[in-house]
């Protein structure tokens, strides 16, 4: 039975025994979740966990209730260490005695166990992989052929075996999977197939995958009723095939308009996180096909990306997301862009496990970055600002204007004017943490300097960081004591 399945047969008994209210909010927050609507999730929370109080019967709703607003952070979201406190927090109220989450009521659609496995998966997926493999076998006596969770466990084992190099295994685990689920008169839902998709990528078999979207487009999705259901699923299939016919494209096999025919928009992949890692491979592929303009709006698009994976502690994600930026980046020669990228890239590879092959990513991209040539100034460096100013709109490019405010620094690393044009081109490129650095060491030579402690403060509170507010108070306030105290 598939999860969109149990949750309708659930809701429409919670209705018929007299619980209308807690039966939408049952068929509600999967739908909230696969939306990413966390804060809906977390504000109807409180309400459900009261009425499920007064369901006899039903031991299971608060494990499902608590279950949704974790799964929209990891799942949608992309949440990795930022969740995964409340995701194992979840799975050890489960097993809180040891006798296994049957005796707490674990919901058959709604296992505790995902959201960790995902979380995992997010944070670096190969480098847990003894770590998810340990909690799969562990669950095997819980979980029955049929039930959701058993189809949503079967394909975290494949995810698992796929960031573990074993693709082949992973085809041959979902095979025998779903023939158990086949055996009790049921079959695997639709997102089963997504398991197979992957694992043939990752075996480079992308026409195969190819096939199995548009089955699942022909025998699936259109046969749904409209909702959200049937929205998710569309919207994954559209993804998935966008970036496997632009690595086509990119390898001459398949012919570019058809790629970018089929790339989303990415006011989509920006409203659905999940969904950015296949924008994000196929834009890059297209772009090297020559199929896709390379500008800076696409710079902007994959910092707020990465700095969003690295708030939120999926380190593997913001790595290899990180890495295309500053190729595409060094493509365009945004020189201070793409050293922003590295820097990324950097701190998210020392965070995770495994990282050979990503190291050597890595290297070869801080090649290329280097390559770049250094910007020239147009004019001398006092005069820079009122050059660019006189830039018609068609001229203006944000990733070279900081070049050259950047060039013109190292002329006159304390002009205040720079530092705050600095500041303001950071918030255009999103690159307002990298931008306070020269802003914070004016700011600690002269801390007097009231145009450049504003001009930082901007960047800070831009940026959302109270730490650095805070630090910029103190910095402040401790250089007006030091001034008051006598000689």
């Amino acid at each position: 039975m598939t999860l969109w399945a149990w949750v309708g047969e659930t809701a429409e008994r919670l209705r018929a025994d007299g619980h209308p209210v807690l039966a939408d909010t049952v068929a509600g927050m999967p739908r909230l979740a696969a939306e990413g609507d966390v804060a809906r999730l977390k504000a109807e929370l409180p309400s459900a966990l009261r009425a499920a109080r007064d369901v006899a019967g039903a031991a299971w709703l608060p494990a499902y209730l608590r279950h949704w607003p974790v799964w929209a952070r990891v799942n949608h979201r992309m949440e990795g260490t930022a969740a995964l406190a409340d995701a194992e927090a979840l799975l050890r109220a489960a097993h809180a005695d040891g006798s296994g989450p049957a005796a707490h009521g674990c919901c058959p659609a709604a296992c505790p166990a995902e959201n960790v496995l995902a979380c995992y998966a997010n944070i670096d997926g190969p480098g847990h992989a003894v770590d998810r493999a340990a909690l799969l076998t562990a669950l095997r006596a819980h979980v029955q052929p049929g039930q959701p969770a058993f189809e949503s466990l079967a394909l975290a084992h494949a995810d698992m075996l796929v960031d573990d190099e074993r693709p082949e295994e992973a085809v041959r685990h979902l095979d025998g999977q779903a023939a158990r689920v086949r055996d009790t008169g049921t079959d695997v839902g639709l997102s089963y197939g997504f398991g197979y998709v992957r694992a043939l990528r990752h075996l480079d078999r992308f026409d195969d995958a190819l096939a199995i979207l548009d089955h699942l487009e022909r025998n699936g999705v259109r046969r749904w009723p409209r909702g959200v259901p049937r929205t998710d699923a569309d919207r994954r299939i559209r993804f998935e095939r966008a970036r496997l016919l632009a690595w086509l494209a990119r390898t001459g096999a398949r012919p570019a308009e058809d790629a970018v025919a089929a790339l989303p928009d990415v006011r989509e992949a920006e409203a659905h996180p999940y969904l950015r890692s296949a924008w994000t491979e196929a834009v890059e592929h297209l772009v090297e096909r020559g199929a896709v303009r390379n500008d800076w709006r696409i710079g902007v698009t994959l910092t707020t990306w990465a700095r969003h994976l690295e708030r939120v502690g999926s380190h593997r994600p913001c790595l290899e997301l990180s890495l295309s930026s500053a190729r595409l980046a060094a493509a365009r020669g945004a020189r201070w862009v793409a050293h922003g990228a590295l820097r990324r890239a950097q701190r998210a590879l020392s965070a995770i496990r495994r990282g050979d092959d990503l190291r050597d990513d890595l290297v070869e991209a801080r090649e290329y970055v280097e390559r770049i040539p250094a910007a020239v100034l147009p004019v001398p460096a006092e005069n820079l600002l009122a050059h660019l100013r006189g830039e018609t709109p068609d001229q203006v490019d944000p990733e070279n204007q900081a070049d050259l405010v950047l060039a013109a620094l190292t002329v006159r690393p304390d002009d205040t004017a720079l530092l705050n044009a600095l500041g303001q081109v950071g918030r255009t490129l999103m690159l307002t943490d990298v931008a306070v650095g020269p802003q914070w060491e004016r700011v600690r030579r002269a801390p007097g300097d009231r145009t450049a402690a504003l001009a930082l403060l901007e960047s800070l509170l831009h940026d959302n960081d109270t730490a650095g507010v805070r630090t910029l108070i103190r910095t402040l306030s401790d250089a007006v004591v030091t001034q008051r105290q006598p000689a």
